[in-house]
């Protein structure tokens, strides 16, 4: 698992983003990155190389390994839920990192109505029909704008926004049923066979995992403040 150590909070100087984070890889390791509804821009520093590489990364939809070598650094800006950001137009400037997050926000394309229904999918009394409704348009016609922004649908932002809701109120201890009923699921079966597809872990099993309950409060789809 990722073991994030937050830097800094630049909100005020770039709005798309939420963090800068860093990760230095003391020995190979496989990690497992959660799906979180972010886009993250990665700065790859190799010790070997000297060089720095710039790349994002994507909506992950299920748990996801990823190999890392010893003496790699990674410094990740991540981004809103829904923001997107040009790749191509940083990897054509950027020449070094000192001025990265100014030109993350020139580049990065935040839509203020999107993160709004974004954040709205994920409250445990929403639904995709019901919230296409509000906007005055079909869930069908909701469904193509996402696609059309090159976002997942907006059935990903409802199950997962509504998952990493609800994880965040397994430490109070209350019975696991009533935190499904209280998200929105038909019962606890049904939060359980969601947590198992996102997190890979049933509740019972993350209220054992303290690494990975703290993995999940970092901020992200669901938890943003």
């Amino acid at each position: 698992m990722f073991r994030l150590t937050y830097m800094a909070d630049f909100t005020d100087e770039n709005p798309s983003c939420v963090h800068r984070w860093s990760y230095t890889v003391e020995k190979d390791e496989t990690s497992i990155v959660l799906p979180d509804g972010c886009l993250d821009i990665l700065v790859v520093s190799c010790v070997e190389t000297g060089k720095d590489m710039l790349c994002a990364t994507h909506w992950d939809f299920s748990p996801r390994p990823v190999a890392l070598r010893a003496g790699l650094t990674l410094t990740g800006y991540r981004l809103r839920p829904g923001t997107m950001v040009d790749l191509p137009e940083l990897n054509a400037e950027v020449g070094n990192v000192s001025n990265l997050e100014a030109m993350i926000n020139d580049a990065a394309s935040p839509d203020q109505e999107i993160t709004q229904i974004i954040e709205a999918l994920g409250l445990p009394e929403s639904s995709v029909d019901g919230l296409a409704r509000q906007q005055g348009v079909s869930e069908r016609s909701l469904q193509r704008h996402f696609k059309s922004l090159s976002l997942p649908p907006p059935v990903f932002w409802r199950q997962l926004g509504r998952a990493r809701r609800a994880v965040q109120a397994l430490p109070c201890r209350v019975p696991l049923s009533d935190i499904a009923l209280d998200y929105g699921y038909s019962d606890q079966a049904h939060m359980t066979r969601e947590f198992v597809r996102w997190f890979g872990l049933t509740p019972a099993q993350l209220r054992q995992s303290p690494d990975v309950m703290k993995y999940l409060a970092e901020p992200g789809l669901g938890n943003w403040s």
